[in-house]
């Protein structure tokens, strides 16, 4: 659906298939019942080790940016007011809204570059009327599964960049508590599509499209809220969203975002909640069979890893944008559950290897709408089989490549890292934890081999030191520059790099590293 209440690309696609007897809401909604265990599931039905190497993220980050920066490719565009906009398809013009525009400036704040002279165009997508962001410029309806992941980008590019500007900070604000006017409205039942917010009141195109799962992105909105202006009201939202959610007796899935929020939001509630079940909200994301993970192969292709996109599509669909966004979000579910490494870094190596499959230069020409265009920017779609060929890469209604999803390529290039072994990675837990005002890097190193292998880990200045999070414990490396870490086999390591000086402080069994919370979960033997 578009921004404005009108049908979509994907919307089209859907509709037709689903008035064509294929798709429902009962076959959609996912099948994953309460308690089912993640951990088990994943390690099941993913190779702990896939067959290509994984993608140099860098370079691929590196590619984008400067294809989509280049006046050149026309995918940067400037209004008459001097405001910019991304398209959100390579193969057009039209303004891709906050969808495209936020992953690309947050992407460029986590690469360190200079946003300055981009920043002030995000305020084209929030209204003043209705004191909320919106995903389309002037607009008054916004389906819920935008509204969710469009407020929460915004809201992870004034953490990270705009944290002392009140201007920004207050939009933030008004959008969170546009948010809680609206769920109060509807008993917090987001089992509609979207919401108008000329007429207050939401509304559903087909039932098809209802987006209960919406209640988990605004869990997290009401989350970030709390931990940036501190007001209780907020936190009192969070915990009852998420209570909502995880009380699903099924996976409520309708899109992949809203989910993503509910776990790094379930993990950071469940520090001081311990009832919360981390486990619940990941196996809801988690959830194999194309709802929305895929596993297993199409053709002769690994996709264990890649995300269907909506819940009703037909079986044998991932699309980029659903494969990329969801490590931002699961990664730093680890700073505060790091229980869960083996499932994440087994679940992020077999993505960050079989991506490929939206990349044109790593797939042949004839499994693909559009081998002539640029490898720099992924296709948007991946189909199981069309027209013979398995895999097949190509796009939705008018459009190929996918300029909203490639701008993920941007984050992997900081969250995705090689190590001595291209099938050991160093992921970067910290960079998106927008929940959290001040973090030290943590990195996530799976091994996926039979046998224990070691990496060397992060240098470290003089006087700094590593803590195991997995162990709960400092390791005896201060200062030293070669340190190699052994990870289990099969296994998972998260470690903290902790600077010099920073003073160490149990409060309530949380170790404080000068003012940072390192562990959340010290054992009481310690």
């Amino acid at each position: 659906m578009d921004r404005d209440g009108s049908i979509t690309r994907r919307a089209l696609i859907c509709s037709a298939v689903c008035l064509a007897g294929i798709g429902s809401v009962a076959r959609g909604r996912g099948t994953l019942a309460a308690g089912t265990d993640p951990n088990a599931r994943i390690l099941d039905l993913l190779p702990a080790m896939p067959e290509k190497v994984p993608l140099r993220w860098r370079e691929r980050a590196d590619q984008f940016d400067r294809f989509v920066m280049s006046p050149a490719n026309r995918v940067l565009q400037k209004r008459a007011d001097g405001s910019h906009y991304f398209a959100s398809a390579l193969d057009g013009a039209g303004d891709g809204g906050l969808t495209t525009f936020a992953p690309i400036l947050l992407g460029k704040i986590l690469r360190g570059e200079s946003v300055d002279w981009l920043t002030p165009s995000m305020a084209t997508y929030f209204s003043d009327r209705h004191g909320i962001f919106l995903d389309g410029r002037r607009a008054s309806s916004c389906e819920y599964w935008y509204l969710m992941n469009v407020n929460a980008l915004a809201g992870g590019v004034v953490r990270r960049h705009l944290a002392q500007d009140p201007v920004w900070t207050a939009r933030v604000q008004s959008s969170a508590d546009r948010l809680i006017s609206l769920a109060h409205q509807i008993n917090y039942n987001f089992s509609d599509q979207g919401y108008r917010f000329d007429t207050s009141e939401p509304w559903t195109k087909e039932d098809i499209y209802r987006q209960p799962d919406a209640i988990g992105g605004y869990a997290y909105l009401q989350l970030l809220a709390f931990e940036m202006f501190g007001e209780a009201k907020y936190l009192g939202e969070a915990k009852e969203a998420l209570r909502r959610y995880l009380s699903f007796p099924r996976n409520p899935w309708y899109e992949v975002p809203s989910g993503a929020m509910a776990c790094l939001a379930a993990a950071r509630l469940s520090v001081s909640e311990p009832g919360i079940n981390v486990g619940k909200a990941l196996g809801f994301v988690l959830e194999p069979g194309g709802r929305p993970l895929q596993t297993g192969r199409w053709g002769n292709d690994e996709v264990g890893g890649l995300m269907a996109g909506f819940c009703t599509e037909p079986a044998g669909e991932a699309y980029s944008m659903e494969s990329l966004m969801t490590a931002g979000y699961l990664l730093p579910v680890l700073r505060y559950r790091p229980e869960f490494a083996s499932v994440i870094g087994r679940y992020l190596l077999n993505a960050s290897s079989n991506m490929r499959l939206f990349y044109s230069d790593c797939i042949a020409a004839e499994n693909q709408s559009r081998p002539d265009l640029t490898s720099a920017v992924p296709y948007e779609r991946l189909t199981r089989v069309f027209n013979g060929k398995s895999p097949y890469a190509s796009g939705d209604y008018g459009s190929h490549r996918s300029i909203y999803g490639g701008a993920y390529a941007l984050w992997w290039g900081e969250l995705m890292k090689p190590t001595g072994d291209p099938f050991i990675l160093e992921m970067s837990i910290a960079p998106t934890d927008f929940l959290e005002r001040k973090t030290y890097p943590t990195y996530l190193y799976y091994n996926p081999f039979d046998l224990a292998r070691s990496v060397q880990a992060p240098s470290t200045p003089e006087g700094a030191q590593l803590y195991d999070l997995s162990a709960h414990e400092f390791l005896h490396a201060r200062g030293q520059s070669d340190v190699s870490l052994q990870i289990p086999a099969k296994g998972a390591r998260v470690i903290v790099l902790i600077p010099p000086g920073a003073q160490r402080q149990l409060r309530n069994r949380t170790l404080f590293c000068g003012d940072v919370a390192v562990d959340y979960a010290v054992p009481r033997s310690a």
